[in-house]
């Protein structure tokens, strides 16, 4: 409470300038106090709403940080399932002619009897042994 409140809620202040009086006194300063309650208020929530706005944009920042990463890390799985794939192919190939190559190596084998047994047949005939 400031000086001259207290001097106008004592009765000693009478201002000859102001014809309301005491009441008037009293109204316009608990006016300006409630004026100067709310202009801190208002201050406080302005401030207030200034930290929200910056922790949405701070958070809005941290998303858009999470959605590059998620978008990196599904093109990075799309290369890898592509990857794959390839390698599947390539491997599922190799199985392919390795088992046409074991086929080639007993025909191969087949021939090499049929030959010996052929050459020794001759050896027999020819009388050479």
């Amino acid at each position: 409470m400031t000086r001259d409140s207290r001097s106008i809620l004592l009765g000693l202040h009478r201002d000859r300038r102001h014809p309301m009086g005491l009441a008037t006194d009293l109204s316009l300063d608990a006016c300006s106090r409630l004026a100067l309650v709310g202009g801190f208020a208002h201050a406080g929530l302005q401030r207030a709403m200034a930290d929200i706005r910056h922790e949405q944009r701070r958070e809005a920042s941290a998303v858009g940080e999470v959605v590059a990463r998620l978008r990196e890390a599904r093109l990075g799985q799309v290369a890898a399932t592509r990857r794959a794939v390839a390698a599947e192919a390539r491997a599922a190939q190799t199985e392919e002619e390795a088992r046409g190559a074991q086929a080639e190596i007993r025909l191969l084998r087949e021939a090499l009897r049929a030959e010996r047994s052929l050459t020794a047949g001759l050896k027999e005939i020819c009388g050479v042994a």
